[in-house]
């Protein structure tokens, strides 16, 4: 009679690490599920202490995901911050320049673009040129098309203005042929420019001749001026 009462009952859960509390509760709950339903409560019973463990991770990681989040968006705005001193305290060019190159190096990714545009028109601003140069190149890589035009028109000056019209004149002819009707004109004026100090004649004539036809500005006289006269030179 002692060793029977010492054998467990063959209907008791196994032993899956529960307080006694939750395995009697199982185990009513295990009277009352049907037979086609045990093996998905044997499973359970078996394995609820790591599945409760799993769901804890699983929050746990959330919690970790969401301080980090947090933490990127202090530093970002604190990123922020450092970037408005500079534009106040830098206000000469070369000092600014100098101040945001090395600003950049360590800047969140989201800040980047911004920091670019002011390195490229404060290096302008102080003739290096080169500078200036790659930072538009970098931003004439940006997701948004008006930025790719607005950063090649940049670099296209930058070239002008370090004596390379050819290279100017070649990239700026290869955005308008991509871009749409609404920067025709404003990248013809650039592509104008650069052809007549690439000595390219016949370029720079059918670009003023197109912004003689195009341009109803105050400068649509000037225009057809540069046409006419460069005709003559083609």
């Amino acid at each position: 009679m002692d060793d029977k009462k010492k054998q467990p009952q063959d209907n008791a859960p196994a032993d899956s690490g529960l307080t006694p509390g939750v395995a009697e509760q199982l185990e009513q709950i295990k009277k009352a599920v049907p037979d086609t339903s045990q093996r998905l409560f044997d499973f359970l019973a078996s394995n609820l202490k790591p599945i409760a463990i799993g769901c804890g991770a699983i929050v746990l990681a959330a919690a970790v995901y969401a301080g980090v989040d947090s933490w990127r968006a202090r530093s970002a705005a604190k990123a922020a911050d450092q970037l408005g001193l500079i534009l106040i305290e830098k206000t000469e060019p070369k000092a600014r320049v100098q101040a945001l190159d090395d600003f950049l190096k360590d800047a969140p990714g989201r800040l980047r673009p911004a920091i670019l545009l002011e390195l490229a028109g404060s290096a302008m601003l102080d003739k290096q040129f080169d500078k200036a140069a790659t930072a538009w190149q970098e931003l004439e890589g940006s997701p948004s098309p008006d930025m790719k035009i607005i950063a090649s028109i940049g670099r296209a000056k930058c070239l002008l203005m370090s004596g390379k019209a050819p290279e100017a004149l070649a990239l700026l002819e290869g955005v308008k042929a991509k871009a749409p009707e609404s920067y025709a004109l404003a990248l013809t004026r650039q592509i104008a420019v650069a052809a007549e100090q690439a000595g390219n004649a016949q370029a720079a004539q059918a670009a003023y001749a197109e912004l003689a036809e195009k341009d109803t500005g105050p400068g649509k006289p000037y225009f057809e001026y540069k046409a006419n006269h460069l005709k003559s030179k083609s």
